[in-house]
């Protein structure tokens, strides 16, 4: 088969002559550059596709059987083509693919809204490193660490879809999905290059600008922490060259190497690439960058990521599911000028935001490189409120709600009034501390508003950072010991793989209904439901022989999140306390979760039921039956304070008839009236679980203004006289139970 990576230097040179003239045609016909005068067309795009033919040379892809990862000739069961030339110097050059540095803002001034605009000009390109420290290599370029994993199947008529896969922060790079067995642990279990390239995708890992290794090897830039204008550019930029080197090849009368279908991409990332997943959904249609090739995201699958980033790293606490009275629905409004978490800002989750920053400095490991606002915002963050108004804050608060928040992004969410429909399945977290619940419920929430019968999944468990991340979890079990699934159970009778079923398979983990949803809304194959489904937690301190700690809890189902969760039991409590700031809370360090992520037991379960000093501490009666919590519990203070910015959190917790209390949620809440008078903390949401609550149970709900070092001590001391509250938990009837061992 003719390959582009085959023809000879003289038929390039023509071919990348021609795309040179097309983008300078391109750029002169559009009037892009108007505001700036005239400037000589760059060069980029036809280097960018120079590099990328060189990547997909014979000397850098070899053939690998995804069944047990060999390289070896002969018989091979599900073969993938892997390119990749390894890792670039730290100034990119011959072994990295060139990207703008900047991308041209809109017409308006008002930034990049509306799909991949070209390479800015130089001037702009000088100008936006000066504010944004973009640290190019030279002129208006970086280069990014690309692999791309193509199958050997001939391609259908249609074209092959494609998935971008995105790393998390901040060690994270291109081989963070990639495996060399569809059987790889964790995680990458039917989830990573190998798995999608065998079966027909064709698959790109990249590493995104700014990370590198510990020899300051990677990808060059600095990072713009999934920036709209920046590396959704990035990433809008490196899919449409596929489908301009594909076209390249037939203008050379060649066969395209890649094959790709445009209108059928599918992102995916977890973490910092969930983010990224999020912001990408906003932006789904853009054109190729040389021949103008439509591009659109066929399917999205942000996993515990962010959608308000800011609210996610030093949470207000004001955004709300349901109302805590009524019980009805809540949307938060998605105006940026207007944003819930901007005014007041929160608390910083100072040891997780520390442990990030401290990692992403890590030299001697993997890394990412912070451009000089991140280490100056991080600096004036741990001096601690007052927060209004500052120089420093203020911009980057600003920054972080217009371009790194999916949640608004305005021209989204008025495509979506007009009829666009981008499928999503979200991986949400119930006890991440980091990227909680509420960061994929309130986008939910908002599309269903919008449009009831928006195609959007979700499914809810135990994940990720700081706690139980369990491999039973991501991947299927097979057989009576509900072992994970390995390639041979997927064998026919006769020998031949088929991933689509296994015989012994006893339950479907994540990535089987991701992969499933992917299949479907990329590949035209069997429809998949649009429940949400979600799990309990167990830890070690509820675990049972039927209900092991390495498995996920019980699962339930409903066609809607509001079914998931229809009801609330309400618990009332008339005595109070004094919470008090200056106080010592003792569970503040065992309870930590930066802490917690280094011991064996990742849950947090005491035998210390009494109150700590300065905590106002809540007990109901025994349970006389279990009952299961599954969503985000609402509490309600009545209170009295001199304070006029304070902070106070709400802990819920599991007490067992033994003494063992276990927590079960908690979340923040902050009040500033210097900046947002009218948002005070009598009602709050706390993150969501789910919890199966056992009989003789009691639920034990904590209020601290002290809990350190996960949260912050505000530098102003303040004193809550807590004279009642009341706890709303919501629950979920055992019809929507379906536990695969019961």
């Amino acid at each position: 088969m003719a390959q582009v990576g085959r023809l000879t230097s003289a038929v390039r040179s023509k071919l990348v002559l021609a795309v040179a003239i097309i983008v300078a045609a391109t750029t002169i016909a559009t009037g892009i550059d108007s505001r700036a005068g005239a400037q000589v067309a760059d060069p980029l795009v036809a280097e960018s596709l120079v590099a990328l033919d060189s990547l997909v040379r014979p000397e850098h892809c070899h053939v690998i059987d995804a069944v047990d990862g060999s390289t070896e000739a002969g018989d091979r069961e599900l073969p993938f083509r892997f390119c990749d030339d390894g890792v670039p110097p730290a100034g990119g050059g011959a072994d990295a693919i060139p990207v703008p540095v900047k991308y041209q803002d809109a017409l308006d001034g008002g930034g990049d809204w509306s799909g991949l605009p070209p390479p800015a000009s130089l001037e702009e390109a000088v100008a936006a490193d000066a504010e944004d420290d973009l640290r190019p290599e030279l002129g208006n370029r970086i280069s990014l660490d690309v692999d791309i994993s193509v199958p050997t199947r001939k391609a259908p008529a249609s074209g092959r879809p494609v998935i971008v896969l995105m790393h998390g922060c901040c060690g994270g790079n291109k081989t963070s999905w990639e495996a060399t067995s569809i059987d790889a642990s964790g995680e990458r279990w039917h989830h990573s290059n190998a798995y999608w390239a065998a079966r027909g995708y064709v698959v790109v890992t990249y590493t995104a600008r700014g990370f590198r290794d510990e020899n300051d090897r990677g990808s060059t830039g600095t990072t713009q922490l999934d920036s709209r204008s920046y590396e959704v550019n990035d990433y809008q930029y490196l899919i449409g060259l596929l489908a301009d080197h594909d076209q390249m090849a037939r203008e050379g009368g060649a066969t395209p190497f890649f094959e790709i279908d445009p209108s059928r991409v599918g992102i995916v990332g977890g973490s910092y690439g969930g983010g990224l997943a999020w912001m990408a959904l906003t932006d789904p249609k853009w054109r190729s960058p040389a021949f103008g090739i439509p591009m659109r995201v066929g399917a999205a699958v942000p996993k515990y990521g962010w959608t308000d980033l800011l609210e996610s790293l030093v949470p207000g606490g004001h955004y709300l599911d349901r109302d805590p009275d009524t019980g009805a629905p809540v949307v938060a409004g998605s105006k940026p000028a207007t944003a819930i978490s901007r005014k007041p800002l929160g608390v910083e989750k100072q040891s997780i935001v520390a442990g990030l920053y401290a990692s992403g400095n890590l030299m001697t490991g993997d890394h990412t490189t912070f451009p000089q606002w991140l280490p100056d915002t991080f600096a004036r963050l741990q001096a601690g409120e007052p927060y209004g108004g500052d120089p420093v804050l203020e911009p980057v608060a600003d920054s972080f709600i217009r371009d790194r928040s999916a949640y608004y992004q305005t021209d989204f969410w008025a495509s979506v009034r007009g009829g666009l429909k981008v499928p999503v399945f979200a991986a949400a977290a119930w006890t991440d501390p980091l990227f909680p619940t509420m960061e994929s419920v309130r986008f939910y929430n908002k599309l269903k508003s919008l449009r009831s019968e928006y195609p959007i999944q979700m499914y809810l468990g135990d994940y990720q950072h700081f706690v139980q991340n369990k491999d039973k979890e991501w991947g299927d079990l097979c057989g009576k010991a509900h072992r994970v699934c390995a390639v041979d159970d997927f064998r026919e009778l006769e020998g031949k793989i088929n991933l689509s079923k296994a015989p012994a398979r006893v339950r479907r983990g994540i990535n089987t209904r991701i992969n499933e949803f992917l299949d479907h809304h990329l590949r035209g194959k069997k429809a998949t439901t649009g429940q949400v489904a979600a799990t309990t937690t167990t830890c070690p301190a509820n675990a049972s022989k039927k209900y092991p700690v390495d498995e996920p809890g019980i699962e339930y189902r409903a066609p809607t999140w509001r079914a998931l969760t229809p009801a609330r039991l309400v618990f009332t409590f008339h005595s109070g306390g004094t919470v008090n700031s200056n106080s010592v809370d003792t569970r503040g360090p065992e309870g930590d979760p930066v802490f917690r992520s280094e011991q064996d037991d990742r849950c947090f379960t005491t035998t210390d039921t009494a109150a700590p000093a300065g905590v106002v501490q809540f007990t109901t009666k025994k349970f006389d039956i279990p009952f299961t919590m599954m969503g985000l519990p609402a509490v309600l203070l009545d209170y009295s304070t001199t304070a006029s910015t304070y902070w106070v959190e709400g802990r819920l917790f599991d007490l067992a008839p033994g003494g063992e209390m276990t927590m079960v949620a908690r979340a923040s809440c902050r009040v500033d009236l210097a900046s947002a008078p009218q948002r005070g903390c009598a009602a709050f949401e706390l993150s969501g679980n789910g919890w199966r609550f056992a009989k003789n149970h009691r639920v034990v709900l904590e209020i601290s203004s002290a809990d350190t070092p996960y949260l912050r001590k505000a530098n102003e001391p303040s004193r809550l006289q807590v004279s009642s509250a009341v706890l709303k938990v919501p629950v979920i009837p055992e019809a929507r139970r379906r536990d695969f061992r019961d």
